[in-house]
């Protein structure tokens, strides 16, 4: 069924204008049916994105770090484990034993491979993209636009009917929701893409993700969500313009400013044509590619700036402030953006760490939420216990300082060397005896108190 053929029970298309209300971003509402985007998205993606080299930074940095996981079919085998998993993940900056989380998801999960086609779609999702770089897409968009969304084709008869045999990430800057407004809460009907031409897709067909959005609307606008780019439209702004000034005084040689003949009566009939001849001079000798090239005037002159310099500016300053203010906005650790008053070598290792836990954890939960969401409802997996979800183990700066815990586990004399390499992760080697591994070395300066027997030395002296 297309998109249209939900339409057919309404009787009346209008037009609706919201006050106030961009002409441009209309896109045919019919009554109670609203298909509008606030905010100009397009210029998120423009200005932001490609325009801006601190936001690009900033969203290659979080995508790079998401893409990492590899995402798995599993299977539910232990409910109790399951709930208790991802509760532990709803607040993954908490955890300080992530081996104990890796324990509790292979406690809670089995890796499943009866179902082949689901498992090819997790690693090539369509002919084009490896699910990396789905994951990457999907993330660059919602830290982009605030939305994201995944068109699946299904399966449309058989055993397998509704089931995804493709995925792609559309192009969220070009989507519109399709919604009856009449109706609290607003129903979904489906989705158009403005792209050269009108795409329809149902409900069914469209995963969609988005971050909050407190902006409601009687025409549906908290169906979108909200860009953080919108949040950080001023600091955006800000860094554009610092960046095209600095780059027009480079280009011009320095700030603007008037020059002028020194102690030179004017002459009305040839002032201006020497005026012109000096402008034409100074312009075929400046500009960068001009640099230390020499303009000849037949007479005195001088210079007065009228302008100010990109350190007069403080362009410099603001770069670094703009930097962290976008930086906050997004969660990443501007230490990773080589802050220069930030950076040392603990510094970086936390911050790679804080990337993880801050920035990519929270997507991937986000999309791994959402894909079970649709697999068991709208994509043909209802009532099973198939459970999508990505290997966090290839994270390993999540994993404690190994160093500590040697010295830690080495001081833990109550714990049996077998439980210390299960905790290290390491396999006993066969040679070994498994008795020899469950015995307590106690140290030897460690006695109770009441047996506390004081050392003889020669000549009756004690200690």
């Amino acid at each position: 069924m297309g998109l249209f053929d939900i339409f057919t029970n309404k009787k009346t298309l209008d037009t609706v204008l919201p006050p106030n209300f961009n002409t441009a971003q209309q896109i045919a509402i019919q009554r109670g049916i609203v298909t509008w985007q606030g905010g100009n998205q397009q210029a998120f993606v423009r200005d932001g994105y490609q325009a801006n080299d601190i936001v690009y930074s900033i969203i290659k940095l979080i995508t790079d770090k998401a893409k990492l996981a590899p995402f798995h079919v599993y299977r539910v085998v232990d409910e109790v484990s399951s709930k208790r998993y991802k509760a532990l993940m709803k607040q993954p900056d908490k955890i300080t034993n992530w081996q104990e989380v890796a324990e509790l998801h292979t406690k809670a999960y089995e890796m499943y491979t009866g179902d082949a086609r689901l498992n090819e779609l997790l690693k090539y999702p369509n002919e084009e993209d490896t699910f990396a770089d789905l994951v990457e897409q999907y993330c660059g968009f919602k830290l982009m636009i605030g939305n994201t969304f995944l068109y699946a084709k299904l399966i449309e008869s058989g055993n397998n009917q509704s089931k995804p045999y493709e995925l792609f990430a559309l192009p969220a800057q070009y989507m519109a929701i399709i919604a009856d407004i009449e109706v609290f809460p607003p129903v979904r009907l489906g989705y158009q893409l403005y792209y050269g031409k009108m795409w329809s897709f149902d409900a069914k067909e469209i995963l969609h993700d988005k971050y909050f959005n407190p902006s409601w609307t009687v025409t549906g606008n908290q169906l979108y969500g909200q860009s953080p780019l919108l949040a950080a439209s001023r600091t955006l702004t800000r860094s554009n313009e610092a960046k095209t000034a600095a780059v027009s005084a480079f280009q011009n040689g320095g700030p603007a400013g008037v020059l002028f003949m020194k102690d030179q009566r004017f002459d009305p009939a040839s002032g201006g044509q020497q005026a012109q001849a000096l402008k034409t001079s100074i312009a075929q000798k400046g500009g960068a590619e001009n640099f230390n090239s020499i303009a000849v005037s037949a007479y005195e002159v001088d210079w007065k700036q009228i302008g100010l310099s990109p350190v007069e500016l403080n362009i410099i300053e603001s770069e670094k402030w703009d930097m962290k203010a976008l930086c906050n906005i997004y969660g990443v650790p501007s230490q990773l953006l080589n802050d220069s008053d930030n950076k040392t070598y603990n510094n970086q290792l936390e911050g790679e760490k804080a990337l993880t836990l801050r920035c990519a954890i929270p997507l991937l939960d986000s999309l791994r939420d959402n894909l079970n969401r649709k697999l068991h409802t709208d994509w043909g997996y209802k009532g099973t216990d198939i459970y999508v979800d990505y290997d966090i183990k290839v994270y390993q700066e999540l994993e404690s300082n190994k160093s500590e815990q040697v010295n830690w586990l080495d001081k833990a004399w109550w714990i049996p060397p077998a439980q210390k390499n299960e905790i290290m992760g390491i396999k006993t080697p066969s040679y070994v005896p498994n008795e020899e591994m469950e015995k307590l070395y106690i140290p030897s300066s460690l006695q109770p108190t009441d047996q506390f027997q004081p050392l003889t030395l020669p000549n009756d002296q004690t200690l």
